[in-house]
């Protein structure tokens, strides 16, 4: 599988994990699959409170190495987390044992993440410690609201930093600025709507935010690579 933001692409190859500590928008695709050989993958969304109580009982773990506090980051899953997601999985299917089972293994899965090159991210995560509570915080504020007009100086004085320091760690995080991430949000739910047919191209405009059509237009285009209209002929009904 290859996944992509903005600024990285990551190939995620048969015995590797991908973390994701923030809600970027990206790209996948699946590179090799066929019916002999079908591509599996585990999704588990991971709970700060398990990471948190974790980095409090267990003081002795190592320190990783490494210290990107990029959202995404691979790693290989060893022989003890693989073993973990397989019981994990297992557990589903005996439903009398698996409110005993299931938690067990799936806090065993978050203490081998903590333990692996990425678990320094995730500590600081869980803690509330680094650039990532904060970066977490603005996204969150730029999401709830894609089309208000929102200044970088806005989102700082919301999250508490000066508008260099913001845009510092965010950058570090996301690989992109506030404004150009909202720019990407922006674009990317205005496709979704003309491509389901929700809107038309100028009120799928509207709706996110942009108050010149023309802008809009020529922004889609230089992201997508053909104009807002193309989507929207494509998957509108004969």
């Amino acid at each position: 599988k290859e996944t992509a933001t903005t600024d990285r692409s990551y190939a995620v190859a048969e015995g590797q994990f991908l973390v994701v500590t923030h809600d970027l928008p990206v790209v996948s695709r699946i590179t090799r699959a066929s019916p002999e050989r079908p591509y599996l993958a585990v999704i588990l969304s991971l709970d700060h409170t398990i990471l948190a109580d974790l980095h409090d009982h267990a003081a002795a773990l190592p320190d990783p190495t490494g210290d990107d506090p990029y959202a995404l980051s691979v790693g290989e899953a060893g022989a003890e987390l693989i073993d973990a997601f397989v019981r994990c999985l297992r557990s589903l299917d005996q439903p009398a044992d698996a409110s005993v089972l299931l938690p067990l293994a799936t806090r065993e899965i978050h203490y081998r993440l903590l333990c692996s090159p990425q678990g320094r991210t995730l500590r600081r995560l869980s803690l509330g410690q680094g650039p990532g509570g904060t970066v977490s915080r603005a996204i969150g504020l730029i999401r709830d609201d894609l089309a208000a007009k929102m200044s970088v100086d806005t989102i700082a004085d919301h999250v508490g930093l000066s508008p260099s320091a913001l845009h510092h760690h965010f950058k570090a995080v996301t690989g992109t600025s506030p404004v150009q991430f909202q720019k990407q949000l922006r674009l990317l739910e205005a496709r979704r709507l003309i491509q389901s047919n929700t809107q038309s191209v100028t009120g799928a405009a509207y709706s996110v935010g942009y108050s010149s059509p023309a802008q809009f237009s020529r922004e889609y285009r230089r992201a997508f690579g053909h104009p807002p209209s193309q989507d929207r002929l494509i998957t509108a009904p004969a």
